[in-house]
C-alpha cells in the first residue's frame, strides 16, 4: 500500500512541486557548503586565518550555515502561521535564485569570503523553508500518507545531498582543459544557479496552502521568539519529544559530515575520492533506510522501527569507532590504496550501517511530530524543532571545535555519537513497550 501511495504522490501538485524545490535546494545546500570546505581540506584555501587549526576550519564554516538558520527560524514559523505557505515557499526559492547568483560570483572570482557570506545566506533562507516545509506537509497529505511522504522527502534528501556534497567537493577541485574560461569553481556556479532555477520553476507549481491564523501579531524580537517556542513545545510534550529524537538525528549527522572530511585527510590520510566513496555509502544507507520505511511501518506511529534504527546506529557506531581504531594509515593513499587496505570492507559495512539505521530512526519521528501538532500553531511548533536540532548541530559542532584543540584521539566523536544513541536507544525501547496513543491532525 506505501509503494502504491508512494507512486500517487509523486504524480499530484500536491506533493510533487515540494519534492523537486526541496531536492534542488538541498543539492544547492551542500554543493556550496562542501566546495568550500574542500576548498580548504583539500585546496589550501585559507578562510579565517592561518593560526586556527584545519580541524577547527570545516565546523567554522558550517556555523556560518547553522547560526543564522537558529536566530531566524523560530520568526520564520509565526510567518509559516500568519501567511499562505504555498506563497511562503514562492518567494523563498525566488531569493535563492538570487543567493546563487552571488555564490556565482563568489567562484568566478575565487572569493572565499563572498562564498562565506552566501553560505551565512543560505542559512537564513533555510531558516525560512524548514518551518514551512515542515507545517505544509501535514495540510497537503493525510494522515497515511504521512510517513510515505516523509520517507520520500528525507530518503532522496539524502540522495541529493550525496550529489550536492559530490559536485562541492569534487569539481570545484577538478582540472579541466585550460581554456581560460572552464574552471572548477566556475563550473560549481553553474550548477548552483542552474538548480535555483529549477526549484523556483517547481515553487510557483506549489497549490495554496491558507494561513490557519492569519491575524497572528509576530513577534521580531529572535531572542523572546526563541523562547517562546521552546516553551510551547514543551507544553506539548506528544509533539516536543519526536523533535528532541529529529534533534539527535541532525546532531549525529553533523559528527559524521563535519569530522569526516578531516578525517579522512589528516587521520586516515586518503585524498578527496576516499571521502567520495565514504559519503556515497554513507547517503546510500540513509536512503534505503528511509525508504524502508515505506514497507516497515506498518503502523501510524511506528515506534518499533525507531527503536530498531537508533540501536543499530549505537552498535554499528561502536564498532566503526573500534575499527578506526586500527586502520590509521601512517603514509598518504589514494584509493586504490584504500580498497586494498583490509580494514576497508568493515569500515564501509559501519558506516552504511549506521546511516541505513539513521534512516529507519528518523522518519517516523518526523510523522510522529507532525500528525500531533495543532494546525493553528504548527509552524511555530515545526520552528521549535528547527531550534532544537540546531541546537544539537551546534552543540556538538562547539564540541568538534574543542576537540580541534586538544589531544583527544581522533575517533572521539564516534564515541560521543555511541554514547548518546545509546541512551535514546533505551528510552525508545520503553517506549515502545509502553505505547500511548495520540490525535491526529493529518489533512488539517
Amino acid at each position: 500500500m506505501s509503494l502504491r501511495t508512494a507512486g500517487s504522490l509523486l504524480k499530484q501538485r500536491r506533493f510533487l512541486p515540494l519534492f523537486v524545490l526541496f531536492q534542488a535546494g538541498t543539492f544547492n545546500d551542500n554543493a556550496l557548503k562542501n566546495a568550500l570546505i574542500a576548498l580548504v581540506a583539500f585546496g589550501g584555501v585559507i578562510l579565517f586565518s592561518e593560526s586556527i587549526p584545519r580541524e577547527s576550519i570545516v565546523p567554522l564554516a558550517a556555523l556560518l550555515f547553522t547560526m543564522p538558520f537558529l536566530i531566524l527560524c523560530t520568526i520564520a514559523g509565526q510567518i509559516a502561521d500568519k501567511l499562505d505557505r504555498g506563497e511562503i515557499l514562492k518567494r523563498i526559492k525566488r531569493a535563492e535564485v538570487i543567493i546563487m547568483l552571488v555564490a556565482a560570483l563568489g567562484f568566478f572570482l575565487e572569493s572565499p569570503a563572498i562564498l562565506a557570506l552566501t553560505l551565512v545566506a543560505m542559512g537564513c533562507q533555510s531558516a525560512f523553508f524548514s518551518p514551512t516545509k515542515n507545517a505544509v506537509l501535514p495540510q497537503w497529505l493525510g494522515d497515511k500518507e504521512l510517513i510515505t511522504g516523509n520517507s520520500l522527502m528525507s530518503g532522496f534528501q539524502f540522495f541529493f545531498i550525496l550529489l550536492g556534497q559530490s559536485a562541492g567537493t569534487l569539481l570545484v577541485l577538478m582540472k579541466f582543459p585550460d581554456t581560460g574560461f572552464l574552471t572548477g569553481p566556475r563550473v560549481v556556479a553553474m550548477i548552483l544557479v542552474v538548480l535555483a532555477l529549477v526549484g523556483w520553476f517547481a515553487a510557483e507549481k506549489v497549490p495554496a496552502a491558507p494561513s490557519p491564523k492569519p491575524n497572528l501579531k509576530i513577534n521580531y524580537n529572535p531572542i523572546t521568539a526563541i523562547y517562546r517556542a521552546l516553551k510551547d513545545a514543551w507544553e506539548d510534550q506528544p509533539v516536543f519529544r519526536p523533535m528532541m529524537g529529529i534533534a539527535w538525528f541532525y546532531g549525529l549527522s553533523a559528527v559524521f559530515v563535519t569530522a569526516f572530511p578531516v578525517y579522512i585527510a589528516d587521520v586516515m590520510k586518503y585524498d578527496q575520492w576516499v571521502l567520495t566513496v565514504v559519503l556515497v555509502f554513507s547517503t546510500i544507507g540513509i536512503l534505503i533506510g528511509s525508504l524502508l520505511c515505506l514497507v516497515l511501518a506498518r503502523g501510524k506511529e511506528a515506534i518499533g522501527v525507531t527503536a530498531i534504527g537508533i540501536i543499530g546506529v549505537t552498535l554499528f557506531t561502536l564498532d566503526l569507532y573500534l575499527n578506526s581504531q586500527q586502520s590509521i594509515r601512517t603514509d598518504f593513499g589514494d584509493l586504490n590504496a584504500f580498497w586494498a587496505d583490509p580494514t576497508t570492507k568493515r569500515f564501509l559495512v559501519d558506516v552504511c550501517g549506521a546511516s541505513l539505521c539513521a534512516g529507519m530512526y528518523v522518519v517516523p519521528l518526523q510523522a510522529m511530530a507532525q500528525r500531533r501538532a495543532n494546525p493553528e500553531n504548527r509552524a511555530r511548533m515545526m520552528s521549535a524543532g528547527a531550534v532544537l536540532l540546531n541546537l544539537a548541530v551546534n552543540i556538538v559542532t562547539f564540541g568538534l571545535l574543542y576537540l580541534g584543540y586538544t589531544a583527544m584521539p581522533p575517533a572521539s566523536p564516534f564515541l560521543f555519537i555511541v554514547m548518546i544513541s545509546g541512551i535514546v536507544a533505551g528510552y525508545c525501547v520503553w517506549r515502545f513497550f509502553n505505547p500511548h496513543h495520540y490525535e491526529s491532525h493529518a489533512g488539517e
